[in-house]
Protein backbone atom coordinates (compact mmCIF):
# COMPACT_ATOMS: atom_id res chain seq x y z
CA UNK A 1 0.00 0.00 0.00
CA UNK A 2 1.19 3.47 -0.77
CA UNK A 3 0.30 5.85 1.99
CA UNK A 4 0.77 9.51 1.38
CA UNK A 5 3.43 10.91 3.64
CA UNK A 6 2.63 14.32 5.03
CA UNK A 7 5.44 16.60 6.05
CA UNK A 8 5.37 18.36 9.39
CA UNK A 9 4.93 21.77 7.71
CA UNK A 10 1.92 20.57 5.73
CA UNK A 11 0.42 19.13 8.90
CA UNK A 12 0.90 22.45 10.74
CA UNK A 13 -0.64 24.40 7.84
CA UNK A 14 -3.69 22.14 7.82
CA UNK A 15 -4.00 22.43 11.59
CA UNK A 16 -3.82 26.25 11.44
CA UNK A 17 -6.38 26.27 8.63
CA UNK A 18 -8.78 24.17 10.74
CA UNK A 19 -8.22 26.45 13.76
CA UNK A 20 -8.96 29.58 11.71
CA UNK A 21 -12.09 28.02 10.28
CA UNK A 22 -13.24 27.03 13.77
CA UNK A 23 -12.59 30.54 15.12
CA UNK A 24 -14.52 32.07 12.24
CA UNK A 25 -17.47 29.75 12.79
CA UNK A 26 -17.46 30.51 16.53
CA UNK A 27 -17.34 34.26 15.84
CA UNK A 28 -20.25 34.05 13.41
CA UNK A 29 -22.26 32.00 15.92
CA UNK A 30 -21.57 34.50 18.73
CA UNK A 31 -22.54 37.39 16.46
CA UNK A 32 -25.82 35.78 15.38
CA UNK A 33 -26.66 34.94 19.01
CA UNK A 34 -25.98 38.55 20.07
CA UNK A 35 -28.13 39.89 17.22
CA UNK A 36 -31.00 37.61 18.20
CA UNK A 37 -30.77 38.76 21.83
CA UNK A 38 -30.36 42.50 21.01
CA UNK A 39 -32.47 43.09 17.91
CA UNK A 40 -33.22 46.78 18.60
CA UNK A 41 -29.57 47.70 19.09
CA UNK A 42 -28.54 45.61 16.08
CA UNK A 43 -31.05 47.43 13.84
CA UNK A 44 -29.66 50.81 14.91
CA UNK A 45 -26.06 49.75 14.43
CA UNK A 46 -26.87 48.10 11.09
CA UNK A 47 -28.61 51.21 9.78
CA UNK A 48 -25.67 53.40 10.77
CA UNK A 49 -23.13 50.95 9.32
CA UNK A 50 -24.94 50.73 5.98
CA UNK A 51 -25.20 54.52 5.70
CA UNK A 52 -21.58 55.11 6.67
CA UNK A 53 -20.36 52.33 4.38
CA UNK A 54 -22.37 53.68 1.46
CA UNK A 55 -21.00 57.19 1.84
CA UNK A 56 -17.45 55.85 2.18
CA UNK A 57 -17.79 53.78 -0.98
CA UNK A 58 -19.27 56.74 -2.85
CA UNK A 59 -16.36 58.96 -1.80
CA UNK A 60 -13.77 56.36 -2.74
CA UNK A 61 -15.38 55.77 -6.13
CA UNK A 62 -15.44 59.51 -6.85
CA UNK A 63 -11.79 59.91 -5.83
CA UNK A 64 -10.77 56.97 -8.04
CA UNK A 65 -12.68 58.37 -11.01
CA UNK A 66 -11.02 61.79 -10.65
CA UNK A 67 -7.60 60.12 -10.36
CA UNK A 68 -8.18 58.09 -13.53
CA UNK A 69 -9.38 61.15 -15.46
CA UNK A 70 -6.32 63.13 -14.35
CA UNK A 71 -4.00 60.30 -15.36
CA UNK A 72 -5.75 60.01 -18.74
CA UNK A 73 -5.35 63.74 -19.30
CA UNK A 74 -1.65 63.72 -18.38
CA UNK A 75 -0.60 60.54 -20.18
CA UNK A 76 -2.68 60.73 -23.36
CA UNK A 77 -3.43 63.36 -25.98
CA UNK A 78 -6.65 63.15 -28.00
CA UNK A 79 -6.52 63.79 -31.74
CA UNK A 80 -9.95 65.03 -32.86
CA UNK A 81 -9.23 64.61 -36.54
CA UNK A 82 -8.50 60.89 -36.14
CA UNK A 83 -10.60 60.21 -33.04
CA UNK A 84 -7.51 58.59 -31.55
CA UNK A 85 -5.59 58.89 -28.27
CA UNK A 86 -1.81 59.23 -28.45
CA UNK A 87 0.06 57.76 -25.47
CA UNK A 88 2.75 60.12 -24.17
CA UNK A 89 6.03 59.26 -22.46
CA UNK A 90 5.67 62.14 -20.03
CA UNK A 91 3.44 65.05 -19.20
CA UNK A 92 3.88 67.91 -21.65
CA UNK A 93 4.95 71.36 -20.48
CA UNK A 94 2.91 74.50 -21.13
CA UNK A 95 5.43 75.67 -23.75
CA UNK A 96 5.10 72.38 -25.60
CA UNK A 97 1.29 72.63 -25.57
CA UNK A 98 1.50 76.19 -26.96
CA UNK A 99 3.85 75.03 -29.73
CA UNK A 100 1.54 72.10 -30.52
CA UNK A 101 -1.49 74.41 -30.75
CA UNK A 102 0.34 76.77 -33.13
CA UNK A 103 1.43 73.91 -35.37
CA UNK A 104 -2.06 72.38 -35.36
CA UNK A 105 -3.50 75.73 -36.51
CA UNK A 106 -1.00 75.64 -39.39
CA UNK A 107 -2.50 72.32 -40.51
CA UNK A 108 -0.05 69.75 -39.14
CA UNK A 109 -1.36 66.51 -37.70
CA UNK A 110 -1.07 65.94 -33.95
CA UNK A 111 0.59 62.54 -34.40
CA UNK A 112 3.32 64.02 -36.58
CA UNK A 113 3.93 66.86 -34.12
CA UNK A 114 4.19 64.51 -31.14
CA UNK A 115 6.49 62.16 -33.05
CA UNK A 116 8.74 65.07 -33.96
CA UNK A 117 8.88 66.19 -30.32
CA UNK A 118 9.79 62.57 -29.39
CA UNK A 119 7.18 62.34 -26.65
CA UNK A 120 5.23 59.37 -28.02
CA UNK A 121 5.54 56.11 -26.15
Amino acid sequence: MSEKQVSFEDFRKEQKKRERKEKLCNGVKKCTDWIQNNKEIAIGIGTFAVGAGGSMIKGLAKRQKVKEEKQLKNNYSYDRSLGHYWKLRRELTNEEWIAIDKRKRNGERLGDILAELKVLK
